[in-house]
């Protein structure tokens, strides 16, 4: 078999359940939108996006592979029967999140899928979300799917909730091509977010993110945001749930079972608002839920429940309030308080 033939096939066996390849050329319209982003402030905090968006635009740029020729864009489905646990009750965690940690999970395929690239003799970088690759471009542009007016890979057949990952190589591969967009007029997902996040089609404002808020947000969040986020505990499906793609998915692909929901989060929030850090790091332990550390997870927890409008709530938010060693977990809890203070008692 050909090198793409071999790559194929292995990354069958490795449990990916879609392969495709673009070739190294220039994301001009990719990277006016992206330059756009940056310069509109759209990225928050995430300061990592402006200072390698000139790796991020080019693969064969001097931070990534030098001689880049190839992108094998890969898809590995992670949804599960929608009857599994979604999180600490009353909270939600998004679905990619429920089991282990797809870094880690698609990280060690990624590598075995590597070493069949570089024992046929060329140089190559695999990437699990962990450099900087625009993954959803180069999967378009290798006809996987095309991206969303979410700003998500969608995959026919498949739907939205998949992980990206990539090798970059400088092989030169037969390349696939491009996929075209097929959102049409349908504004479902634009309409379905609740802190508005989205400024345009495929143009995401991440401070209003529910996902960035929950996980990659330090510190307080914005007091205006905090009824959007309802019971979002960490993470959000939201505008994926809605669209249709979505609702004609098959079931759960063989290759997801690492993604099944993870019985230690069937838990009550209640408990999460009380863990120390030691509990936090045992509880979290090989789960992306690791990402926000303790006060973020806290945080969240806090927020949760002054959206769960029942006052049973109270007395951990209380100790929260009073105790806590963070400053934002202890803002968070006043604020749920005051919430739940004027609900009228259901129990």
């Amino acid at each position: 078999m050909d090198l793409r033939a071999r790559i194929e096939a292995r990354a069958r066996e490795l449990g990916f359940a879609r392969v495709g390849v673009a070739r190294v050329e220039p994301l001009d319209r990719e990277a006016e939108a992206l330059r756009r982003w940056l310069d509109d402030g759209l990225h928050a905090s995430m300061g990592w996006m402006e200072e390698t968006a000139e790796v991020r635009l080019d693969p064969g740029h001097d931070g990534m592979l030098p001689g880049a020729r190839s992108v094998v864009a890969l898809v590995t489905p992670y949804a599960r029967p929608d009857a599994e646990t979604p999180g600490p009750a009353p909270g939600v965690v998004a679905r990619y999140a429920r089991g282990r940690d797809y870094h880690n999970v698609i990280g060690k395929r990624m590598r075995k899928l590597a070493r069949l690239v570089s024992e046929a003799g060329h140089r190559v970088r695999a990437s699990v979300d962990s450099v900087p690759v625009l993954e959803r471009a180069w999967a378009q542009r290798a006809g996987l799917g095309f991206i969303g007016k979410n700003a998500c890979l969608i995959v026919p057949g498949l739907g939205s909730h998949v992980l990206l990952s990539t090798l970059v190589t400088d092989a030169a591969l037969p390349a696939d091509a491009p996929m075209a967009e097929r959102c049409g007029s349908c504004r479902l997902c634009l309409d379905a977010c609740p802190t508005e996040a989205f400024v345009g089609p495929r143009a995401l404002d991440a401070g209003r993110c529910i996902s960035y808020l929950t996980i990659e947000h330090h510190g307080p969040i914005d007091p205006a945001l905090r009824e959007g986020i309802g019971d979002r505990f960490f993470g959000c499906d939201l505008c994926q749930d809605v669209c249709p793609y979505n609702r004609t998915a098959p079931p759960a692909a063989p290759g997801t079972e690492p993604f099944a929901a993870d019985p230690r989060l069937d838990v009550p929030l209640e408990d999460v608002l009380r863990m120390d850090e030691e509990a936090h790091l045992r509880w979290a332990h090989g789960s992306p839920l690791r990402r926000p550390g303790r006060e973020g997870l806290a945080r969240n927890a806090a927020l949760v429940l002054g959206n769960a409008g029942t006052r049973r709530h109270l007395p951990v938010l209380r100790e929260a309030a009073e105790r806590d060693p963070s400053d934002t977990v202890r803002e968070a809890a006043r604020w749920a308080i005051g919430r739940l203070a004027a609900a009228t008692p259901d129990e």
